[in-house]
């Protein structure tokens, strides 16, 4: 059976589910709400389906509707995609470049590397996503994204995965810690009560000598954008990769970076697809990531941050 239905009703059947209702769809959208239900049934008889159970005062959506609002943002952002191409061809003469990267990578390392492509090689629009480093494979493998900066890879024919720095993990601490005044800090050492937990987004562990750093506990836990903040609220103590506490320490003068005793770290890649016209742009963006992480490579920083490839 073909269903045939209109982008326009798409739109509005994911806005009445993410707001819950055709009158809070129809101020959003700047509709009448006669105007939402027709939208819902027309959806409603092009796709075969009821997308709403209407047994409850509450629209809620049915088995259906659930999985067409899943499939919709992937098709709605997908739209925006499109446009932003166009218009960036229209008027720029060249589509523009997406970046999906890592968290632990997006604080100010990724946009001065960006900053730095864009010095070097024009003013081609850029933007960059916040992804997992799951996440920005798929950004990459689905064209969503032309490149990706993350810490993992997997085996692909239709991606290279290009290690470009290593970085060690660190301690940031707040000057009032206890163990902020110590030359170096052992995982071991560090009070629970005091430490933050970054959330990587990235189900990524580091590699080396993690066996400390898997049995630390922690009451508090916080996004790595987030991290500095809970960090001098709290006046505790997270670890982190050496690029992200270069950019905290850099944005927040009353943390310190302090070397740990363990060696421990994190890999990070260039993620591409394997397509000719990807290859000159790749080694460009190499090049500006190189070239940024060097930069950072001064004091503690010399020996925690290391240029791959």
């Amino acid at each position: 059976m073909k269903r045939n239905f209109n982008i326009h009703d798409l739109r509005i059947f994911y806005t009445v589910v993410m707001t819950g209702s055709t009158r809070q769809a129809a101020q959003v959208m700047h509709l009448t709400q006669p105007a939402i239900s027709h939208a819902i049934s027309r959806l409603e008889g092009a796709t075969g389906v009821l997308l709403f159970d209407r047994s409850h005062k509450t629209l809620r959506p049915t088995e259906a509707g659930q999985y067409l609002y899943s499939e919709a943002k992937f098709v709605l952002d997908e739209l925006v995609r499109i446009d932003e191409a166009l218009h960036s061809i229209e008027q720029f003469g060249g589509r523009g470049l997406r970046i999906a990267s890592s968290p632990a990578l997006a604080l100010g390392y990724a946009p001065d590397a960006v900053r730095r492509y864009l010095d070097a090689n024009g003013t081609r629009p850029f933007s960059i996503d916040i992804e997992s480093s799951v996440q920005a494979i798929s950004a990459v493998e689905t064209m969503r994204a032309d490149f990706g900066l993350g810490a993992v890879s997997r085996d692909s024919s239709r991606l290279n995965f290009t290690p470009f720095l290593r970085a060690d993990v660190v301690a940031i601490a707040h000057r009032d810690h206890p163990l902020a005044d110590r030359d170096v800090v052992a995982v071991g050492e560090i009070p629970p009560e005091t430490y933050v937990k970054p959330l990587w987004s990235d189900y990524v562990v580091a590699q080396g000598d993690i066996a400390d750093s898997l049995i630390l506990r922690s009451g508090m836990r916080a996004h790595m954008s987030l991290v500095p903040g809970t960090v001098r609220a709290v006046k505790g103590i997270s670890l982190v990769n050496a690029l992200s506490a270069w950019d905290i320490a850099a944005a927040y003068p009353d943390l310190v970076v302090r070397p740990l005793a363990s060696r421990q770290w994190f890999d990070f890649l260039l993620i591409t697809r394997r397509e000719a016209q990807n290859q000159d742009l790749a080694e460009r963006l190499l090049d500006a990531l190189r070239a940024t992480a060097q930069e950072r490579r001064s004091g503690i920083y010399a020996q925690a941050i290391e240029l791959l490839g």
